[in-house]
Parts: C-alpha cells; structure tokens; sequence
C-alpha cells in the first residue's frame, strides 16, 4: 500500500533530470529536490522543485556543498547542500505553475500566493 500511495504522488525523478549532475553547474537552474529530503507532510512534486541562486555547491568541482535557492511553490528561500539536488530539470517537465513562477522570480517581481489543488500556496 505504501508503494502504491508513494507512486501516486508522481514525484519528480532522475528520470525528469537532464545531465550528469555532477558535471553542472546549478546556479539560475531549476533544481529538482530529493524526496528523501522532504517530510512526509511536505511530500509532494510542488516542493521539489528549487530554482538555483548561488553558493559553492551549485558549481561543480567545488569543495563547497551550499546550495541556496528559492521554493517555485511558495517563494521560500532556504540552503540546501549539493547531494539533497536529484539534478537540473529537464525543461518539457517543467509544470505551467512553475514556469510562472519562475519568470517572476526572473523578473524579480515578488511571488503572489497561487492555489494549486485546492490549496493556498
């Protein structure tokens, strides 16, 4: 039953990554968030997805794990280390949601509170 609810959350894998990610640089990148990093209440494809802002980890051959980066979902800003990033997203998995988020916070206008199935973001 586990595997089967695990499954239906459709969360974001390796398989929606583009690259070897321990070749890339991370940094202005949609990052996908490892599942395994998430609380179970937290689990969901919406807060897997990071966009990439700056730090050592984000560059490969770095001996700096730090990645910083920005929620697509919410705007929250938080540090992340290198290992916790499944890859870059590969941009045909890039939800309609997200890719509106991610031009405001290019645009670096402020992220407006959506509702995404039912709930406030």
């Amino acid at each position: 039953q586990y595997c089967k609810a695990y499954q239906e959350l459709e969360l974001f894998d390796h398989t929606h990554c583009i690259g070897d990610k321990h070749e890339q640089d991370f940094e202005g990148k949609v990052v996908v968030l490892s599942p395994n990093i998430l609380k179970d209440r937290y689990l969901c494809p919406e807060n897997q997805l990071w966009l990439a802002t700056g730090g050592f980890g984000c560059h490969s051959g770095s001996s700096g794990r730090a990645v910083y980066a920005t929620c697509l979902r919410d705007g929250e800003k938080t540090r992340w280390n290198r290992e916790d990033i499944v890859g870059v997203l590969n941009e045909k998995h890039l939800p309609d949601w997200a890719r509106e988020k991610l031009q405001e916070l290019q645009d670096g206008e402020p992220c407006q509170e959506t509702q995404i199935g039912g709930q406030s973001m």
